[in-house]
């Protein structure tokens, strides 16, 4: 059954699935080739007759098997993630589901931004379909694509003067386009524009925190959900300019040279100069990480998302926020499994210097029989819940809207149990999608899980306040006991979980160990 709706630049046809309307590939901004390449977004071109919207749009162009090779196998085995789905630099699109277009159009519009490091994802991503989350919650949900990696961050302004002063940051605005976009169609889709929360998870939750840094976010959106947060640290105009400088030289192109051509080179080509480059800067190996992300340019972000968080200066909205109890298993459980005693030393003192003695002592008095190895993945994984807590005490400190804070602790079944409560594991859950990801396994139980944590993700994006019957009473965080939802099997309430270890690494500055790749 077909199904139309009129937009701002013409009428779409969707596909109405199991009760939701469903409407793919609609653009919210024009290509992104020619003069659109480093460029901020030029609107979607108006047309005639009915467009075809059952087919999700391109991917941005990216090379994901060849940023880190051992990751891309364990991505599409684990998340079935879509490695080769069709990519082109007219990709700037949305994708719609609703629980209904008939009466007013009141119901709470859910955007997601995907993970992938900045560098590569899909909103085609199965695990991230927002069929389920529209028909129980009768909400809407989009997802959408946006530029990434050497197209959306790449950050030329020192390089290739004002021609290039907004590239650094391109990604976030594509996607404040197509906020824009939410706001003036999404009502004739029965959504609510007055009640749009962002959900992103990983580098889609770095998406957000620098959205709620920016001024020119403010009343585009009015709820936000972060998923592991990654790159709320930003990266330093020096930093960047340097991977940029590294790249423009794989290109042929020296300091000084006029880089307009860049904007003729195929898009293709531009991605094979990013990996080379990565390798090149030895991004490759563990510990480092290839700065993408949204860059301190003092044009659009004037510091990092981070510190513009706990100083107070970040969007006063309502907060949901979490991470996973094993953040770094996915990337690293293998290699810290050959771990002894002194190579853990010996990395800790590399991240922070001699007070990684302390840290290391701390983590390893509270876990008995630990292997080194055990020891530092927790360590790895900390930093992203520490992260995620000094944004929270940010917001409880100078805002006036609540923020609501847990902890992922189910543990994946696969693979002998070694990822553990890894990174994003929770994502399905959320989208109750738990049989679109293989790493959830087969059992029961998950199904339940999914059905309570998507209530209160529905619940969170229709009141801000995401308690319903299926959990225990889920209070607002605050600083004096840090109540923290704890989800497993059976979800409970804890006050400053691992309070221990939080205020240990806390110590250690969030932009030291963003620059040793946490």
């Amino acid at each position: 059954m077909t199904t139309e709706v009129s937009t701002a630049n013409g009428r779409v046809r969707g596909a109405v699935v199991d009760g939701v309307h469903v409407f793919k590939g609609i653009p919210y901004g024009a290509t992104t080739t020619g003069d659109g390449r480093f460029a901020p977004p030029r609107p979607a071109a108006a047309w005639t007759g009915v467009r075809d919207a059952t087919e999700f749009g391109p991917a941005s162009p990216q090379l994901p098997t060849a940023l880190r090779p051992g990751d891309a196998p364990i991505l599409a085995a684990l998340f079935d993630a879509p490695l080769k789905h069709p990519q082109s630099e007219d990709m700037l699109t949305v994708n719609v589901w609703s629980a209904g277009l008939d009466g007013p159009a009141n119901r709470p519009v859910i955007v997601h931004l995907h993970a992938g490091a900045f560098q590569f994802g899909w909103a085609s991503w199965p695990m991230y379909d927002g069929a389920n989350l529209a028909r129980d919650g009768d909400a809407v949900v989009v997802s959408l694509t946006y530029r990434l990696g050497v197209l959306g961050f790449l950050y030329l302004a020192e390089l290739g003067g004002p021609d290039f002063a907004h590239s650094g940051n391109i990604g976030l605005l594509d996607v404040l386009a197509a906020l824009g976009w939410v706001r003036d169609n999404i009502a004739a889709f029965g959504g609510d524009p007055g009640n749009v929360t962002m959900v992103g998870d990983s580098a889609g939750a770095g998406v957000v925190t620098g959205l709620m840094a920016l001024p020119e976010s403010r009343g585009m959106f009015h709820r936000a959900f972060t998923i592991s947060v990654g790159g709320s640290s930003g990266v330093q105009p020096g930093q960047a300019t340097t991977v940029a400088e590294t790249i423009v030289k794989e290109l042929g192109f020296s300091r000084g040279d006029d880089l307009a051509p860049l904007r003729e080179i195929r898009a293709s080509r531009l991605v094979r100069a990013q990996i080379a480059a990565s390798a090149r800067l030895g991004e490759f190996t563990f510990g480092g990480s290839f700065r993408f992300g949204p860059v301190i340019d003092g044009l659009h972000l004037t510091d990092s998302p981070l510190n513009i968080a706990v100083r107070g200066d970040a969007m006063d909205i309502p907060l949901m926020l979490g991470s996973t109890k094993d953040e770094f298993t996915l990337l690293a459980a293998d290699m810290a499994a050959g771990l002894d005693e002194p190579q853990a030393r010996q990395i800790a003192q590399t991240m922070m210097g001699d007070y990684g003695e302390t840290v290391l002592d701390t983590y390893w008095s509270r876990r008995p029989g630990a292997t080194p190895g055990d020891v530092m993945l927790a360590i790895w994984s900390d930093s992203t819940r520490v992260a995620t807590l000094r944004i929270a005490d940010g917001h409880v400190t100078h805002g006036t809207n609540p923020v609501y804070t847990y902890l992922f602790t189910w543990e994946s079944p696969v693979h002998g149990g070694k990822y553990g409560a890894t990174h994003i594991l929770d994502s399905p859950f959320w989208f109750n999608n738990v049989d679109a990801a293989p790493i959830t396994g087969d059992g029961p139980d998950r199904r339940a899980l999914a059905d309570r944590m998507s209530k209160a993700l529905i619940a969170f994006a229709r009141t801000g306040n995401p308690n319903h019957s299926g959990l225990p009473h889920w209070p607002a965080y605050r600083i004096g006991d840090r109540p923290t939802m704890v989800i497993d099997t059976t979800c409970e309430l804890r006050l400053d979980p691992y309070g221990a270890e939080r205020e240990v690494l806390t110590q250690v500055s969030a932009r030291e160990l963003s620059h040793r790749g946490l």
